[in-house]
């Protein structure tokens, strides 16, 4: 399982256009879970997202380079809305913790 991460400060007000530009318009990683997008409580522009997926580095790997282009469109389009970017990769699981 992998997770893909990022926390971003936002540049102000551009929650609606920076959510826009993150769905683009090509096909999700294999393996797609769900995604969230939350928002600091005291502070509306600061936020991270991270997905959840169901899938091996080799096939991300194997998506990410028959996607790279579409990929790198996506990101350019909504780091127009970012000011600053904190941390962001894909990241595998190594342990799940469970109630």
């Amino acid at each position: 399982m992998l997770v893909f991460f990022s926390a971003r400060r936002l540049k102000p007000g551009a929650w609606d256009q920076f959510r826009r530009a993150w769905e683009g318009d090509g096909d999700r990683p294999p393996g797609f879970q769900r995604a969230y997008h939350a928002r600091n409580i005291r502070d509306e522009d600061e936020v991270i997202s991270f997905g959840i997926f169901d899938t091996t580095k080799d096939e991300y790997h194997q998506w990410r380079g028959e996607n790279e282009a579409q990929e790198n469109q996506r990101v350019d389009a909504l780091s127009a809305f970012v000011e600053n970017e904190h941390a962001s990769g894909v990241y595998e699981v190594i342990e799940e913790l469970t109630e």
